[in-house]
């Protein structure tokens, strides 16, 4: 009879562990953080004034509205908002991008959330940089079904 070498243990319990994980994430986590992920990001973006070095100054602060009292709504669909934000974000438009992207993301688009969430981490469109609004935002995405790569530029 043959045994199973360790390499054939290793990724036999690791295809357990990776099982047992996703059933948790399923029966358990999605609907927690999909419910918190969703107000979070909203109540940590602080934008700032638009000057143009206001991102430079260190007393740049502000308090931190929820996007359903600052979003304008848009007539379009949460996917049209996407793409005409991701055309104007494209174009160095950040502060309309970011209206437009706001907008698809209380719509429910998850791809919008990871550029939202891009454009929070770089401080772009009148968003201070904040990391952990960044990261509620790619969580929000990727509890829509989006997988967010942000750039390095």
């Amino acid at each position: 009879m043959a045994s199973l070498t360790p390499l054939s243990k290793g990724l036999i319990a690791l295809a357990v562990v990776g099982a047992m994980a996703s059933a948790v994430w399923h029966l358990v986590l999605k609907e927690r953080m999909s419910g918190e992920a969703t107000s979070e990001w909203q109540s940590t973006s602080a934008p700032v004034a638009a000057t143009p070095n206001a991102a430079s100054t260190s007393t740049a602060t502000a308090t931190a509205p929820t996007l359903a009292n600052q979003t304008p709504t848009f007539s379009g669909s949460a996917m049209e908002n996407f793409e005409i934000g991701r055309k104007l974000m494209a174009s160095g438009d950040f502060a309309q991008a970011r209206k437009h992207l706001e907008a698809a993301v209380n719509a429910g688009d998850g791809a919008a959330a990871c550029l939202l969430g891009e454009m929070t981490l770089k401080g772009q469109g009148g968003i201070v940089a904040n990391q952990d609004a960044s990261a509620k935002l790619f969580q929000l995405a990727q509890s829509r079904g989006s997988i967010c790569f942000a750039t390095g530029q």
